[in-house]
């Protein structure tokens, strides 16, 4: 089978197929499972070149394809490149796992998380980027949608139709659209030495906001 051209639409091989531990995806499968997912991921790799991003329809942070390549100080605001590199050298040397960044972007809440992507013997390969809006799942949080759906599965009955029979969630009290990066990276010159400690569940907010704003 000869390779062909890549194109926008498809990925470079086609009717190829990856045998993971969990089960067997085609090049085509895998492609559309990124872009169908409501949620986006980019990835930085081990050298610290903006290395892939998935093909989201609406994206929250533009991406494009003549920027694969890039170096973090292409890719990154002088302001905000320090705390980028600091959490990228947290990972690199173990001390960090995860950092959470909730901000408020398109005028609507996003949740951005960076992991550290290592192979099963711990050697770091790279960063991904973790970005999706939550304005929804706010909203049926804060309409009691999850605590229907407990109640309903607690007895018995269908948690969906449980759930979809809440009253029509109003609009999500966005958090305040201060960025806590880009506040963070305008006032201080170095981001902040991470803890010695490992954080892998780390869920507290993080001023990374801005990290990945271009």
């Amino acid at each position: 089978m000869e390779d062909e051209p890549m194109s926008r639409d498809e990925p470079y091989v086609k009717d190829a197929y990856i045998n993971f531990p969990t089960g067997t995806l085609s090049f085509t499968q895998i492609q559309q499972i990124f872009s169908t997912m409501p949620f986006e991921i980019d990835l930085i790799d081990a050298t610290d070149h903006f290395a892939w991003f998935s093909n989201n329809p609406k994206r929250e942070h533009e991406r494009h394809v003549d920027q694969l390549g890039q170096t973090l100080a292409q890719f990154h605001p002088a302001k905000v490149l320090p705390i980028v590199q600091g959490i990228i050298q947290s990972f690199r040397d173990g001390t960090r796992d995860v950092v959470s960044a909730p901000m408020v972007k398109n005028g609507h809440p996003v949740f951005t998380q960076y992991y550290a992507v290592r192979d099963t013997d711990g050697t770091y390969l790279g960063t991904m980027e973790f970005t999706g809006n939550v304005e929804q799942i706010i909203r049926f949080f804060e309409n009691g949608a999850f605590d229907a759906m407990s109640s309903a599965s607690q007895s018995g009955a269908d948690a969906t139709t449980s759930a979809s029979t809440t009253a029509t969630p109003t609009k999500a009290q966005a958090p305040s659209t201060q960025d806590a990066t880009t506040g963070a990276s305008e006032t201080e010159a170095a981001p902040a030495t991470p803890k010695a400690e490992p954080q892998s569940n780390d869920t507290s907010a993080d001023a990374t906001t801005g990290a990945s704003e271009a």
